[in-house]
């Protein structure tokens, strides 16, 4: 098994290929451990977006989150200027949060609330097992 490359990108980079990519937002240390360990896992090539703790380029964030595939944003880890762009970032199908907070409505913005990125392994297999269909079939 080889395992498949992984382009890590941050701002103000960006890369267009046909690879799954993800945005991880403001993401706790917690959450970059966990998505590292599914990326020990990964047969195909991935882009790994990062807006990190230092980021403030909110422009190539905004562009970002509706270039990728899939969104996970830690909440409870985003700064004030992040937090202002949350609602428009969460209004989009592709966008997963996680966050501690029960009393804020976010539900009413977006139903995609995780508490883990478990459920990523089964996406990323079931994207590779779609594309190795495509490919018997050619």
């Amino acid at each position: 098994m080889n395992l498949g490359k992984i382009t890590l990108i941050t701002p103000p980079d960006k890369l267009f290929n046909t690879s799954l990519s993800y945005l991880l937002i403001k993401p706790s240390n917690y959450v970059k451990e966990q998505f590292q360990t599914i990326l020990s896992q990964i047969i195909d090539d991935i882009n790994v977006y990062v807006f990190d703790n230092d980021d403030t380029d909110i422009a190539w964030l905004l562009g970002t989150s509706l270039q990728v595939d899939c969104v996970i944003i830690d909440i409870d880890n985003c700064d004030p200027m992040t937090y202002k762009f949350l609602s428009f970032i969460m209004s989009q199908p592709n966008v997963h949060y996680i966050t501690k907070d029960d009393t804020t409505p976010f539900q009413l913005i977006n139903r995609n609330r995780i508490y883990d990125l478990d459920w990523i392994v089964e996406q990323i297999k079931a994207e590779e097992e779609g594309r190795d269909d495509d490919t018997q079939e050619e």
